[in-house]
């Protein structure tokens, strides 16, 4: 056995041994059944004694505020209340799409030493560049054409130069 094992041993017998003794041999136990009546008026005595003096002296004004405002009735229900009863059927969720078409035209390219530019309705962009109609992004510039990425969808759009198109964006409600 290691001497940290041996240690370990010797604190616990110790631990033992004072339970035991405090067990069988101590003999300063308190009843306090005798005496339950007296006990519990005392207990109740000295919890409306502490909550008066507590509720006197430490509550701050916005303690007391928060307080007033929560013991105010509401002017209006803060529940929503549909009229409906609660079925075992799932709630069938309708939401109205509305089509925007967004006319999106490659007018121009332009090439520096190190950068590609794409004209796009009259306002140059680079690739990974948003365009101002939302949901679309410049995925790659060619001269003849340049590739759009639609966000959050793997989907593309290739548009070819000087072809202007119609697309549909869709909205939800």
């Amino acid at each position: 056995m290691a001497k940290r094992e041996k240690i370990i041993l010797l604190v616990m017998f110790i631990v033992i041994a004072f339970g035991g003794y405090t067990y069988f041999f101590s003999s300063n136990t308190k009843t306090i059944i005798g005496n339950s009546k007296q006990n519990l008026t005392d207990l109740k005595n000295f919890v409306i004694g502490a909550a008066t003096n507590l509720s006197n002296e430490y509550i701050s004004a916005a303690d007391r505020y928060i307080i007033d405002q929560a013991e105010k009735v509401w002017p209006q229900d803060p529940f929503l209340k549909t009229g409906s009863l609660l079925t075992s059927e799932p709630f069938k969720a309708s939401a109205e799409v509305t089509v925007q078409t967004v006319q999106i035209s490659y007018t121009g390219f332009l090439q520096t030493s190190d950068t590609l530019i794409a004209i796009v309705n009259g306002t140059e962009y680079e690739t990974g560049d948003q365009l101002n109609e939302t949901g679309y992004y410049v995925k790659k510039i060619l001269p003849s054409k340049i590739i759009l990425g639609i966000e959050n969808s793997p989907d593309t759009i290739t548009l070819p130069l000087d072809e202007p198109i119609n697309m549909a964006l869709e909205e939800k409600e």
